[in-house]
């Protein structure tokens, strides 16, 4: 069956068309244009027609963790709702929370998390989960991209079984999941550096997509250089790891990466924040994709990501929420306003938007046109309803700086509007 759809605004990569219009046939963009110009020979075609509105790519979310959408509730039954001093005493807290809460709370945190993403306009995630039986909750859930199983631990023996029991998962996979499978060595603090040498290359081997935290904090980059720092102070010992703290790393984050075979095209790098000129240089020779999660950044006081030199060294870069216990939302149009303020005149809102569509596409393993609305694409878009729309011109500054407060009414996947086809309460 086809329908066009139409509205005020439609935005095609970086071309803008006043009173476009694309053709959906069976959940594929047949074609795009003017709205005119799609209905001859298409006379037959039901119209579906927006008004006063723009019609754009989903956004990307390519780094979060919607297992933990319920964490601000948790932490706050907890008695917790102070916010920690420092990187270390947050992860401390996010610790003794996810300790005291029951596992099955998991599934409905998720699930949440995958509702309140799509009320946001994003239809691609890059997302971590711990607790495996909540992968369930993917399953015909509407959002599509990449879910990283999360392996973390410093006793080779646990490791092994956990990773065989992660492998048997993988192997398992629903093919026909909208959401694809990878792994996600957490960092390269929190796991046995000759174990994360083995697993990457068992990664590259199978051809299996990871992602790991790195240069989140200048506490990762004292620990790797030295053994020391609140790292060592304070979390070893809280987890009971004192007995493997040993020789130092002596490298930077993305150094001992690349020396342990893990800095590879499709390790996709979070964070960031304490990169150096000599480790861009690395990342780009790698051909890495780089997550910046802005806004986690700075509730953590964890630094800011050099974002100029990872533009002028040309690595593709994307944006993410990370989760809910370091951030107010799951909406990238909130990370796309507070970016464009905290980073100023390192990027310009095109840049920004570019990040927040085909970079994050790129970043899961996916083509770089997921991020367009074109033909011979599948039919993904959302629908923007300000109360007012921009002049032409400045439809991109409008969205970067202003999106976040305008209403997405609609958000198709292959050609189904999710917000009307999934109803879970909030």
């Amino acid at each position: 069956m086809a329908t066009i759809y139409t509205a005020q605004y439609l935005l095609s990569g970086s071309a803008l068309i006043e009173g476009g219009a694309l053709l959906d046939i069976d959940g594929r963009i047949a074609e795009v244009g003017a709205l005119q110009t799609i209905r001859r020979g298409n006379e037959q075609a039901a119209v579906v027609d927006f008004g006063s509105a723009i019609i754009l790519p989903p956004l990307v979310n390519a780094h979060t963790h919607l297992e933990l959408t319920d964490f601000p509730r948790w932490n706050d039954s907890e008695g917790r709702g102070k916010r920690p001093a420092s990187f270390v005493d947050w992860i401390l807290q996010v610790i003794r929370v996810k300790h005291r809460i029951p596992q099955e709370c998991y599934l409905s945190s998720l699930q949440r998390g995958i509702q309140l993403s799509l009320r946001a306009g994003t239809g691609l995630v890059g997302d971590i989960l711990s607790y495996l039986p909540a992968r369930n909750a993917y399953r015909n859930c509407g959002l599509q991209g990449r879910v990283y199983l999360e392996i973390i631990g410093q006793n080779r023996s646990d490791l092994q079984k956990k990773l065989t029991a992660l492998k048997q998962v993988l192997l398992s996979w629903d093919k026909s999941n909208s959401v694809l499978a990878g792994l996600s060595p957490h960092s390269l603090y929190t796991l046995d550096s000759s174990f994360l040498t083995d697993l990457f290359r068992e990664l590259e081997a199978d051809h299996v997509f990871s992602a790991i935290h790195l240069a989140e904090s200048a506490e990762e980059v004292e620990f790797l250089a030295t053994q020391g720092g609140d790292i060592a102070r304070k979390l070893y010992p809280f987890i009971g790891w004192e007995r493997y703290l040993g020789a130092p790393a002596g490298h930077p984050p993305a150094k001992q990466l690349q020396r342990i075979d893990g800095l590879r095209a499709d390790t996709l790098l979070v964070h960031g924040t304490q990169l150096t000129v000599d480790e861009i240089d690395l990342i780009a020779r790698a051909g890495c994709s780089v997550v910046l999660c802005p806004r986690s950044n700075d509730r953590l006081g964890s630094g800011k990501a050099p974002l100029s030199a990872l533009h002028q060294a040309g690595i593709n870069l994307a944006l993410g929420t990370d989760s809910m216990a370091s951030n107010d939302s799951l909406s990238i149009w909130d990370e796309l306003h507070f970016a464009a303020r905290w980073f100023g005149h390192q990027v310009d809102s095109a840049q920004l938007f570019d990040m927040a569509t085909t970079g994050g596409a790129i970043s899961l393993g996916y083509r770089s046109d997921w991020g367009l609305v074109q033909p011979e694409s599948s039919c993904n878009f959302q629908v923007l309803s300000p109360e007012d729309l921009p002049n032409p011109t400045d439809v991109i500054d409008f969205l970067v700086h202003e999106g976040h407060r305008a209403t997405v009414s609609h958000l198709f996947l292959n050609g189904i509007d999710r917000l009307r086809s999934h109803d879970i309460p909030l």
